[in-house]
């Protein structure tokens, strides 16, 4: 029997709380990582993985993006999702999914946003698969945790948030780089971010090269 996805037992509203500012304080610098680079890339085809409820969507511009898929495994959150972003109506598609088995479209994305799910999945599976949705040109965006001081899961007192500790394993950026170039993905950016909390963010940006092999340099973000 296969074992259950600890993200899928953490209510709605105890995820936003263990995020927000009485938690680990990441909800607005995560919405400002999207924002910088979904203002820098302007994707008309965008996928946000592990969207949850949601945070960041608000940047998104209908008339320049006119397909957004967001994909989550707790099925609760995309219905905050679709309730506050209704403003999206029929350009928002969210998929209920595992990163490792949900099926997207090839060539499919000018953009996909990936913030603290890596963490979460086997990336030896994950990147490749992802690196095949993008479209030439497109490219992967990340943000990762860093090892360092920080509020974790297990200090949480909501069980189902504790449980999250046992299935988190912080990807090293090398690792994510490494296996990046060997999906054709090149580097484009990479830099820390420091929270007042004390826990520190990596965000890089992985870009498909165009199918002439001139990959351009993205502006900005």
């Amino acid at each position: 029997m296969a074992r259950q996805n600890p993200w899928t037992l953490v209510p709605a509203a105890e995820y936003e709380a263990f995020m927000g500012a009485a938690g680990t304080d990441e909800t607005g610098p995560l919405a400002t990582l999207f924002a910088r680079v979904y203002l820098a890339r302007r994707p008309r085809r965008l996928a946000v993985l592990g969207v949850a409820t949601g945070n960041g969507l608000e940047h998104v511009r209908v008339r320049e993006t006119g397909r957004t898929v967001g994909v989550d495994v707790n099925l609760s959150y995309l219905a905050v999702t679709r309730q506050r972003h209704m403003r999206l109506g029929p350009s928002l598609q969210l998929v209920c999914g595992d990163l490792e088995k949900v099926e997207l479209d090839e060539d499919g994305f000018d953009l996909v946003h990936a913030a603290l799910v890596l963490e979460y999945v086997d990336v030896r599976v994950a990147v490749p698969r992802i690196a095949r949705w993008l479209a030439p040109g497109g490219a992967l965006s990340v943000v990762l945790h860093l090892p360092g001081p920080g509020l974790s899961p297990s200090a949480w007192p909501h069980p189902a948030v504790q449980a999250l500790a046992g299935a988190m394993r912080l990807v090293p950026p090398e690792e994510l780089r490494a296996l990046c170039a060997a999906a054709g993905l090149a580097e484009r950016r990479a830099f820390v971010v420091p929270l007042p909390t004390g826990r520190r963010l990596f965000a890089a940006l992985y870009e498909r090269p165009l199918s002439n092999g001139a990959g351009g340099e993205p502006g900005p973000g």
